[in-house]
């Protein structure tokens, strides 16, 4: 490990704000709101960025969101970037970030597709998420534009019900996290992320499979000009018991009049409770509600290991206002 590489102290936050407002190529919100930064980034007296520094100061930078609350989270990579000729110096960082923050598994979410081949080079699995929706039943639609109407055909499973998560102190006496899961998310993280988040309001569901709470479920009513949308933006559990959400999601459009549900996702069959996979333009789901962008989005990722590895739309800094 190069010994120019060192975290970044919270008395130095300014080193980082400079360094990508002169290189990011725009101000980068999570870096310049003072709520969003300490929302993401801030760690006692600590940042959540490394440097590595040459003899002109900051040659690369990378900051990281935490999974959890351990000694040694796993991590979202958030913020990459290297100064104009650094490119070499911005790789080594980023292959040294695993092992100088501990984590298990390190991952993240919405990278640019041309840097996929950076991430190979680095021994870590680059990917394209899945973009799963389904559509309510509706005469017309006024977000997606549907050529093609596929709602398939989708019950609830017997004995299986969702219970909807006032705070975190009731996920904590209803649910168990797996210990398989990855990344390791603990009720820290579910606490912060879903009843602490400043800007959205997200609905906490505990999914009861008879006597036993296999998963945790988030939604999110995304409100615009034209209607609603429900997001399914992440999923806590087996991989093999997403198959208990089946029948629910209509429901829940239903309740919050929503056009469609839709979820960004990889590692879990959304096929399983009745989402349909959009491979291809024959119907537009659109990611941009404000305002509305009729256009299909991929998102791509990395992580460190795909073993037992899940990652959807809220992981990292993702499902977040633009805020400036």
């Amino acid at each position: 490990m190069s010994n120019n590489i060192r975290r970044v102290p919270l008395a130095e936050k300014e080193l980082i704000v400079n360094f990508l407002n002169e290189n990011w190529g725009s101000k980068h919100p999570l870096v310049n709101n003072q709520q969003l930064f300490e929302y993401y980034f801030l760690d006692g007296d600590m940042t959540n960025f490394y440097v590595s520094e040459d003899e002109k100061g900051v040659a690369a930078l990378c900051g990281y969101i935490n999974c959890s609350n351990e000694e040694k989270p796993d991590i979202w990579v958030s913020i990459w970037c290297a100064r104009k000729g650094k490119n070499g110096q911005g790789l080594a960082l980023m292959g040294a970030m695993k092992e100088m923050t501990g984590a298990q598994v390190m991952s993240c979410n919405n990278i640019r597709e041309n840097t996929m081949p950076f991430y190979t080079f680095l021994g870590y699995h680059p990917d394209k998420m899945n973009h799963y929706y389904r559509l309510a039943d509706r005469s017309e639609y006024k977000m997606a534009v549907v050529n093609e109407k596929i709602i398939p055909e989708n019950v609830k499973k017997e004995g299986v019900w969702l219970e909807e998560m006032a705070d975190i102190a009731q996920v904590e006496n209803t649910f168990v996290i797996p210990a398989h899961c990855r990344p390791r998310k603990d009720y820290w993280y579910i606490d912060k992320r879903y009843f602490k988040y400043p800007h959205y309001e997200y609905k906490v569901f505990a999914v009861h499979n008879g006597e036993t709470v296999p998963a945790l479920v988030v939604f999110r009513v995304n409100e615009s000009d034209e209607g609603y949308v429900l997001r399914l933006v992440d999923y806590i559990g087996d991989k093999a018991d997403f198959g208990l959400l089946s029948g629910f999601v209509d429901e829940l459009m239903h309740k919050y009049d929503c056009e469609y549900c839709d979820m960004y996702s990889w590692g879990v069959n959304g096929e399983d409770a009745g989402f349909v996979l959009r491979v291809a333009d024959e119907n537009i789901i659109p990611n941009y509600l404000n305002t509305l962008l009729q256009k299909n989005i991929d998102y791509f990722f990395f992580t460190s290991d795909t073993e037992n590895f899940m990652m959807f739309k809220a992981d990292g800094d993702q499902d977040r206002k633009n805020l400036g």
